[in-house]
């Protein structure tokens, strides 16, 4: 696995609440963890197995975050998805969306996961090829209910902003980021994927 993908989710189990996404010449792997303990646990293994990039979504913070950092030990990047300035959720969340930006070959209809959390939450998680796919697949969750969108650290910032602007401040959007501890790997990372 190229990417790794992990959310936040009390109760989660990461050996079981996983999938695979195959793109056809790569594949993401999304995992459900506890805590930022589990976390570190997962993203150490998956790095030792070769990932090279992880983000961090649905309810990291700087402390859960920093745990996967230092799991890390700068072998592979780390985001973390945040908001503007007074852009984060007023409240707790139950229905989320994470959007992956820029895999070219990514169909909605097919590389979509959703996850029911024991506790009536929901997670989806899409992908898609490019921004103007992104704001047409946040619209139509958003009118399904979707009380948050995080946007994929792959796509810029441009396409983040887009999605917010079509949604009208409906529902919060947040994009991941890059701390100064991965900027060089992210960057690696991009160059790699953009050429492939």
């Amino acid at each position: 696995m190229d990417e790794l993908f992990l959310f936040l989710e009390a109760g989660a189990d990461p050996a079981r609440d996983r999938v695979v996404q195959d793109f056809g010449g790569s594949e993401s792997l999304l995992v459900w963890v506890p805590d930022g303990a589990a976390a570190a646990r997962v993203a150490a293994e998956q790095v030792a197995a070769g990932t090279r990039l992880i983000e961090l979504y649905r309810g990291f913070d700087l402390v859960t975050a920093g745990q996967v950092i230092e799991a890390v030990d700068g072998r592979a990047a780390v985001g973390v998805a945040g908001f503007g300035l007074g852009g984060g959720p007023a409240g707790p969340v139950s229905d989320t969306a994470t959007v992956f930006v820029g895999h070219p070959e990514a169909d909605p209809a097919v590389h979509r996961v959703v996850r029911e959390h024991g506790d009536g939450r929901r997670t989806t998680a899409v992908a898609v090829p490019d921004a103007a796919a992104a704001v047409a697949v946040a619209r139509e969750l958003t009118g399904q209910g979707t009380e948050l969108i995080e946007i994929c650290g792959g796509a810029s910032l441009t396409a983040a902003r887009d999605v917010a602007v079509a949604l009208a401040g409906r529902v919060p959007v947040s994009l991941v980021s890059w701390p100064v501890d991965s900027i060089e790997r992210a960057a690696a990372f991009k160059a790699e994927f953009d050429a492939a």
